[in-house]
Order: C-alpha cells, then structure tokens, then sequence
C-alpha cells in the first residue's frame, strides 16, 4: 500500500519544517511514524534536530531529486506512516511539481495534500518581485499557510487571503503564529483534494462528456487534457508561464526585519 505523503511549498525561512514538526508532535496518531525529507541546500535549523529526535519521525537529507527519488522507493511502508516532503526551495516550483509527480507515479507514495508556506512578510515588502510566486503557491495548494503573517499589518494579510477567495481558490487558508504553529493541525492531514491544478489527478476526457450516437458534437472535439499552465512548456523547451524563484527576496525580507530589531 502507498504511504500518504505530503508535499511542502515554499521560500527559504518561510516555516516549512516548522509546519511539518507541529504536525508530528500535535497531529500524528501514537502508533504513527513520519519520514521528513528535506534538500540539503536548505540551511539547517533548529527544527530539523526537532524532528530527527522526535520518538515519531525520521528525517532524510536528499542531494537532488533524484536521491530522493531513490530514498523514497526504500522506505518501509509497513514502519511509516507518512511522508513529509520539503521541496527545495532553491528549484521552481514546476520542477518540484514535476520531480514529485514522478515520485508518486512509482506507487511507494501517494500525493494526500499539497501544502504551500506563503512569506506574508517577504511577499507585502517585495509584491511586484513575488507576487507572481505567491499565485503559484495558491494555485497548486490545497492548504495555503500564511507564515510571518505577525511581521505585517493585520489589513494587508486580509488582503492576501481576499485575493485568493475572489479568485474563488477552493484551498483552505491556516495563520502561523510565531512559532509556526497552528490552530489545528490536524487539519492539515485531511485526506481531501482542495486544489484547482489537476496536474496528479487521474483523467479520462470522455467521462466527462455526455456523448451517444443521437447526442454527436456538429464541430471537431478535442479529449486532449489541457496541460497545467505553470507545467506547461514551449518547443524550445522554455517554461510557458515562467515565475522568478523568490529565494533573493526571502533573504532580504529577513535582513530588513533585522535591521529593524537593531534600530
């Protein structure tokens, strides 16, 4: 049987790992155990001990997608439980995408949730550089997490939360506090598909279609699946729809809320 796995989103010092570590402690059965795989061109962090010495969890470093690909096809699905996976936050969001869709297609793994760590801070003080990079986490979220949300006017987050209501987004939306915890995180777990990309979705056109011999279309019809638009790529192999990797703004974002701790 597939271990239910989840996918991590997000920029460098968003609260990836801290969303996976309050989930282990506060949301995980006790006979359950999790494997949590992060990049290693992440920085290491106080979290990532967190995990690795939790009773319930194990924590993998991977080189690049394609050791993770492998470590993922070794793990015991008779010991684990679930899988957390945190995407590289120095790679596009597609490759990521890409790289997991293929991981879940080997079958040692099923996608559960996609969760996507949105910088409110990085995103309001840099929005023309990453809010392109913010759509994109939505668009692929079924539960899109607010992180440093205290770092910003209370006004501006509810503006980032009505944007992506109006655009009728079916994921649901979590606050992290200060300690990258949630209200409930177990919320987080629930087997239920809340995103509009439909990129890991089996699909067979003509069940869709309400098609017999007295009930023909009078124009040519296509059942080709339309690709997904952040996946999608042009014949010179280039990405359609390409979004600027927003690690630089992540960083600087940090380096402005220190400076004004100093002043």
């Amino acid at each position: 049987m597939s271990i239910p796995a989840y996918l991590i989103l997000g920029s460098p010092s968003s609260g990836r790992c801290g969303v996976a570590a309050d989930a282990i402690e506060n949301a995980l059965e006790d006979d359950d155990f999790c494997t949590v795989f992060v990049s290693a061109n992440e920085k290491p962090t106080a979290v990532d001990r967190q995990i690795s010495s939790a009773p319930n969890a194990g924590f993998v470093r991977y080189s690049d997608y394609a050791d993770a690909r492998k470590k993922i096809s070794q793990l015991d699905e008779n010991k684990i439980s679930h899988v957390f996976f945190v995407g590289d936050s120095s790679k596009d969001i597609a490759d990521t995408i890409e790289a997991f869709k293929e991981f879940v297609d080997d079958g040692k793994i099923r996608l559960v949730r996609i969760w996507s760590v949105l910088d409110c801070a990085m995103l309001i003080r840099f929005p023309k550089e990453t809010g392109a990079y913010a759509d994109e986490l939505s668009h692929f979220a079924d539960c899109l997490i607010l992180s440093r949300s205290w770092q910003v006017p209370a006004k501006s987050v509810s503006e980032i939360r009505q944007k992506y209501e109006k655009l009728c987004r079916p994921h649901m939306f979590v606050v992290l506090n200060e300690k990258f915890r949630t209200d409930r995180p177990i919320d987080l777990l629930i087997d239920e598909t809340r995103r509009i990309s439909m990129y890991f979705d089996s699909f067979d056109a003509s069940d869709e279609l309400d098609i017999d011999e007295e009930n023909l279309p009078e124009e040519p019809f296509s059942l080709e699946r339309k690709p997904d638009p952040y996946i999608k790529r042009l014949p010179n192999g280039a990405r359609a729809k390409p979004v600027e990797n927003p690690a630089y703004y992540a960083i600087e974002s940090r380096r402005i809320e220190t400076e004004e701790k100093n002043k």
